[in-house]
This record gives C-alpha cells, sequence and structure tokens, in this order.
C-alpha cells in the first residue's frame, strides 16, 4: 500500500485502502479491519461492524455487496 501520507483517522484509512484495493478485488470485512489497522494502528481494537460502518458511509460507490451474510464485498 502506498503510505506516501500520513493517516490520521480510521475513516481516512478506510477511504485509503477501499482506493488501493484493485476493481474485482473481493475482500471479507475482517480483511477490511487488517488493512485498516495495518494503516491505523488505533482501529485494532475497534470492532469490524465500525470500520464496516465507516465503509458504507464514505465508500458506499465504490463496492458491491456479493453476499452480505457472509461479509463478502468486492471493489468495482
Amino acid at each position: 500500500m502506498n503510505m506516501e501520507m500520513k493517516i490520521n483517522s480510521m475513516a481516512a484509512a478506510v477511504i485509503r485502502v477501499i482506493n488501493d484495493y484493485p476493481s474485482g478485488h473481493q475482500y471479507h470485512g475482517n480483511e477490511l479491519h487488517n488493512d485498516v489497522a495495518w494503516l491505523y494502528p488505533k482501529a485494532r481494537n475497534m470492532y469490524t461492524d465500525t470500520i464496516m460502518r465507516a465503509m458504507r458511509r464514505h465508500c458506499h460507490y465504490l463496492y458491491k455487496t456479493v453476499d452480505q451474510n457472509r461479509s463478502l464485498y468486492e471493489k468495482v
């Protein structure tokens, strides 16, 4: 992942991670949580649902839901 810009919030980390995923990349909520925590270590203790809520709020146009029951999403 590109580290040229300092990440200072969980929401900024979510946006960066989703933008860095290639189109067609499928990911689970836990994978997103781990990737966000790698960029923004304070997110490590956050609930996955909190990070998913930020994804839905800030990146709703960048992904589609593949399987909501399995928390599987795809970057568009």
